[in-house]
């Protein structure tokens, strides 16, 4: 099966050399590396093109949505891993999230995140670790934008779901959209969901502090508590 892994970047000079040489550096190598480039007014397009990745510069409307809708334009395998820019892979990423995937019925898998940055984040580490063994919906949770998996075949339904969030988002009056959360719910429907943490994704917080996360923190969680009621009560 050929393995596409897609890397959304957004002046992520500081961080892409790290994240691409993660992904060179797997022991199962991926078939196919593209790096889309999103809105970069810095060097992550100019830093990327120094390796063996296909480097695709997309300068459209802003937002994770319409980078990963373009992203999924690019790639063409038989299973689609995701990740952040600002974020790199332990060295067996690759293989454990696609024999994830390939057991159990799995339509969508995700990993553990691992937070650097804050103090809080640190703490935070302890617990989701170990909170990848919840089922069903408490499980979506924790299948964040920055590392997830899922089969070719269902593209066309992950970009539909993408282009429903951001109207379906409006609709709770969210602040921003979760597309990560809507995309889990949504899969869940198609079949089963699983998390790892047999590997991880090191992802670098944007927060300068620890009462900034503990506070986006909070908000993430109160939003996807009105994002589940809102799918149980109208799309389920």
């Amino acid at each position: 099966m050929k393995i596409s892994v897609l890397i959304i970047a957004h002046n992520e000079e500081k961080y892409v050399a790290e994240c691409i040489k993660s992904i060179l550096n797997q022991t199962k190598h991926p078939d196919e590396i593209v790096l889309l480039a999103h809105n970069c007014a810095d060097k992550t397009k100019e830093i990327a093109e120094n390796f063996p990745v296909t480097v695709v510069s997309f300068n459209g409307p802003a937002g994770i949505v319409n980078a990963r809708l373009e992203g999924l334009n690019r790639v063409s395998g038989d299973i689609i891993l995701c990740l952040d820019g600002d974020s790199f892979a332990e060295n067996n990423w690759v293989e454990v999230m696609t024999e994830t995937l390939n057991s159990n019925e799995n339509v969508l898998v995700g990993s553990w995140v691992k937070l650097k940055g804050t103090i809080f984040g640190n703490i935070y580490n302890l617990f989701s670790k170990y909170s990848c063994f919840l089922k069903n919906q408490r499980l979506a949770y924790w299948i964040w934008g920055s590392s997830f998996a899922f089969f070719g075949k269902d593209k066309d339904f992950v970009r539909e779901i993408l282009q429903k969030s951001a109207v379906l988002s409006e609709k709770v009056n969210l602040p921003r959209n979760p597309e990560d959360y809507w995309r889990a719910l949504f899969m869940s429907k198609r079949g089963n969901l699983q998390v790892t943490n047999k590997t991880w994704i090191t992802a670098y917080t944007k927060d300068s502090s620890t009462m900034k996360e503990i506070l986006r923190r909070m908000e993430s969680y109160k939003n996807r508590n009105l994002i589940k009621n809102y799918f149980n009560t109208n799309l389920n």
